[in-house]
């Protein structure tokens, strides 16, 4: 069994959907940072981070799409720290190197303790999601299907902490 964000079609495979996913800014609290945050315009004035791991997934959302999204322009959303692991965009992003275009299911951990803060109102929802995927025809297994429904049932409870995180 695996747990893959993607479209949860594989050849050979069946596929169970967990939960979705979006991307928001994230960066240190106002404490740590060295930079005001206020509104989305002040992204000018602030070093941004990209994760280019999503190309995995097969989606390239990023800076230029949110930043279209909220209406800021003259923002050069090419600029910036450039890694291609979504952890370490937001591990940068918490010692206050700038603003992560981060992971929810990823951040929710650090939004929870403080470690980060989601200052603006973006949220750019994947057209992808989490899926658990098991070898067609494996799930039969009872130890499969044990796993399989304790899973379905803590993927609700994380989507409920998601959507709390990203109110």
């Amino acid at each position: 069994a695996a747990i893959r964000l993607g479209s949860g079609v594989h050849e050979g495979v069946d596929a169970q959907s967990l939960f979705g996913e979006q991307l928001l800014p994230v960066c240190a609290p106002p404490r740590q940072r060295g930079f005001a945050l206020r509104r989305p315009s002040d992204l000018r004035h602030v070093p941004l981070i990209h994760d280019d791991s999503l190309r995995r997934a097969g989606r390239s959302l990023g800076w230029e799409q949110g930043l279209q999204q909220v209406g800021v322009s003259g923002v050069d959303a090419a600029r910036g720290l450039r890694v291609d692991d979504g952890h370490l965009a937001l591990q940068a992003a918490a010692l206050g190197a700038g603003v992560a275009l981060g992971r929810l299911a990823y951040a929710a951990a650090d939004l929870e303790a403080g470690r980060l803060v989601a200052p603006l109102p973006l949220r750019l929802p994947l057209e992808t999601a989490y899926h658990l995927l098991v070898p067609r025809g494996r799930l039969v297994s009872p130890a499969l299907m044990a796993f399989s429904g304790w899973l379905v049932e803590e993927a609700a409870r994380f989507q409920a902490t998601l959507a709390r995180l990203a109110a």
